[in-house]
C-alpha cells in the first residue's frame, strides 16, 4: 500500500464512522468540515493561510458543481451593508430575489435549489470593479468557509435556517417568516447529507491530485512528541 492510499483510506474510514451519527446533525457537519480542513494541508502544504488554502481545495478536488455559484440572498446583504442600494447589480439581484417572491422563475415552492440562484458569468457582466469583491465573497465555496467558521468556532449554523428533512444532497434556501414583524427571508442552508457527500468527493479528488504529482500526504504533516504546529 502507497503512502497516498494509507492515507486516503484512514479518511474514508473516518468518513463511514462520520455517517453512522444519524439524527446529530451538527455533529456530523462539524465532523465533514474538519475533514475538509485537514485533507487541504494535504493538499496544500504551502498555503498557510487557512481560508485559501480550504478555497483552493475545494476548488480543485471536490468536483462541486455549484461552487462558484452567488448567493444572491448574501450578495444583496452584501451590497446594503455597504450603502450600495442602486445601480445595475443591486436592480439585477434585487429583481432575481423577488422573482422567488413572485414565482416568475419557477412554480412557487418553500425551497430554493442552487440552479435557480445566481450564476457568477451573470453577476460579472455588469458588475462594477468596487462591486466585484462583494461577489466574490457571496460565492457558495466561500460561504460554506464562513458557514465552516460559524459551526467550529461558535458551534452553531450562521442565519435562521437549518436541515428541513434528512436526504438533501444540495444547499438551498428555506423560505422562512417571522408572524411578530411579518418580515420574510430566504436562509441558506448547507445540509448534512451534501456536507457529507462533499466530504467525500474530497477524498477522491484528493487521491486523484496527490497522485497526479506524486505527492506524499504525510510530508504536509508534523509529526512525534513535541505539539508543534506551523
Amino acid at each position: 500500500m502507497t503512502h497516498i492510499d494509507r492515507f486516503i483510506e484512514y479518511f474514508q474510514m473516518q468518513n463511514k464512522e462520520i455517517a453512522t451519527l444519524e439524527g446529530r446533525h451538527i455533529f456530523r457537519k462539524v465532523l465533514c468540515l474538519i475533514e475538509i480542513d485537514s485533507m487541504s494541508r494535504a493538499a496544500f502544504p504551502s498555503i498557510h493561510g487557512n481560508k485559501e488554502r480550504v478555497v483552493a481545495f475545494i476548488d480543485t478536488c471536490s468536483n462541486w458543481p455549484d461552487k462558484d455559484r452567488v448567493s444572491a440572498v448574501q450578495l444583496k446583504l452584501y451590497l446594503e451593508r455597504n450603502g450600495i442600494e442602486s445601480g445595475q447589480l443591486f436592480d439585477f439581484v434585487n429583481g432575481h430575489i423577488n422573482s422567488w417572491e413572485n414565482g416568475s422563475i419557477m412554480p412557487p415552492r418553500f425551497t430554493i435549489p442552487p440552479e435557480y440562484d445566481l450564476t457568477l458569468q451573470a453577476v460579472q457582466s455588469i458588475m462594477t470593479k468596487e462591486e466585484n469583491k462583494f461577489i466574490d465573497k457571496a460565492r457558495y465555496k466561500e460561504l460554506l468557509y464562513t458557514y465552516r467558521n460559524h459551526l467550529m468556532h461558535e458551534f452553531r449554523e450562521p442565519g435562521n435556517g437549518g436541515d428541513l428533512k434528512p436526504g438533501i444532497r444540495t444547499p438551498y434556501y428555506l423560505g422562512m417568516g417571522d408572524e411578530s414583524t411579518h418580515k420574510k427571508s430566504w436562509e441558506l442552508v448547507f445540509p448534512v447529507q451534501f456536507l457529507h457527500e462533499l466530504s467525500e468527493k474530497c477524498i477522491n479528488g484528493l487521491k486523484a491530485y496527490l497522485s497526479s504529482k506524486d505527492q506524499n500526504p504525510y510530508e504536509s504533516y508534523k509529526f512525534g512528541e513535541e505539539w508543534e504546529r506551523f
